[in-house]
């Protein structure tokens, strides 16, 4: 019954996955990639269902199907989508390489039942050895390869590790298990007996829609509009919080604070709330009383919020050839790496990423 249970959620939990993909405004390389596993843990999921414990005598038929030699080069796919924004037709067929010549013999053995009584524990051995190695080294290719810190959206970066964790993970069931033939009878059922492996792709699954439900709302949040303020005309300032309170509301500075933040001094990377304060006349505790009533979050937090909306205007704009880090001091980051934090805060993306989200509309 648990395995029922299993298959279920599994199906489930892909259907919603792939809901959510087709819904997403923008879709970049590495969420196709998503994509094309949700459709392929999809069938791989049904195929055992039908074949396992659907339809009796045909166990034989999942247990030699060669989708494991899927995953890795899924892994290997996703870290060149997010890291290099394209993945090659020649990288896709020489990867896929294995899995088609597997797929050719699985077809001759599933043909002849002669094949499968003479050589079916030679092809079980070789298929999931095959599986075995393809799931410890893509992830350890991937590693050494480039570095996956790199990765500046945090849910990306986790969902990448996971994936690497969960594949490490099958390859320690498998080898001991490949391993223990040589010495005790084959047993068609044990590579991949238990429900472990279809937990550790429900947990797959989770996670994808998980991260895809993450960029739908982070992408639907709305990125640029003006304040609310009926006495502030023509105002640029992106709305950082509706939650104002009424003190805030009702502030006599309101205004005042507002037209300052027009005339878009924080662009300055010399700019702070002392300046501001001077400039306004106001005191500091004051001003931090406001943007936090107001904005809903501190001083800092709020200027380099409307700092990164100055860029993002940069970034789509379809004339845009300046540098990235020129961009940001001219924003009024004095920092590289403050900046790169902030715009992944902000907007999980980095900011080449978040241009090229654009840049179909653009052309």
């Amino acid at each position: 019954m648990l395995v029922y249970f299993i298959y279920s959620a599994i199906v489930i939990l892909c259907i919603l996955s792939y809901q959510v993909y087709t819904n997403l405004p923008v879709k970049g390389v590495f969420e196709k990639v998503l994509s094309a596993l949700i459709i392929t843990l999809l069938i791989h999921i049904v195929f055992a269902a039908l074949f396992r414990d659907i339809i009796p005598g045909y166990k034989y038929v999942d247990i030699g199907a060669p989708f494991g030699l899927l995953y890795g080069p899924f892994l290997y796919f996703g870290y060149l989508a997010f890291k290099y924004k394209k993945i090659k037709t020649k990288t896709i067929i020489i990867h896929g390489i294995p899995f088609f010549l597997l797929t050719i013999v699985y077809l001759i053995f599933l043909s002849s039942e002669f094949i499968r009584f003479q050589y079916g524990k030679t092809y079980y051995i070789i298929l999931y050895s095959l599986f075995g190695l393809s799931w410890i080294l893509y992830p350890i290719s991937v590693l050494l390869k480039g570095n996956i810190t790199e990765f500046l959206q945090l849910d990306t970066k986790r969902l990448y590790y996971y994936f690497i964790i969960l594949l490490l993970v099958l390859a320690a069931f498998i080898i001991p298990t490949i391993m223990s033939t040589f010495i005790d009878k084959f047993d068609v059922g044990r590579p991949v007996s238990g429900i472990t492996v279809y937990m550790i792709m429900m947990i797959g699954i989770s996670m994808i829609y998980n991260y895809l439900f993450r960029s739908l709302i982070s992408q639907l949040k709305p990125v640029d509009y003006s304040l609310k303020n009926p006495t502030v005309q023509n105002t640029n300032i992106p709305v950082i919080d509706h939650k104002f309170n009424q003190d805030a509301k009702e502030s006599p500075y309101k205004d005042k604070i507002l037209h300052y933040l027009e005339e878009k001094k924080y662009l300055n990377p010399e700019f702070n709330i002392d300046l501001m304060a001077r400039d306004l006349k106001i005191s500091r505790s004051i001003i931090s009383q406001f943007f936090k009533d107001y904005f809903g979050q501190n001083v800092l937090k709020t200027i380099n919020a409307l700092r990164i909306e100055e860029v993002c205007k940069e970034l789509t704009k379809p004339d845009f050839h300046m540098n990235i880090d020129d961009l940001a001091l001219e924003c009024g980051f004095s920092s590289r790496a403050s900046f790169y934090r902030n715009f992944n805060l902000e907007k999980k993306c980095t900011p080449i990423e978040y241009r090229e989200q654009y840049l179909p509309n653009l052309q």
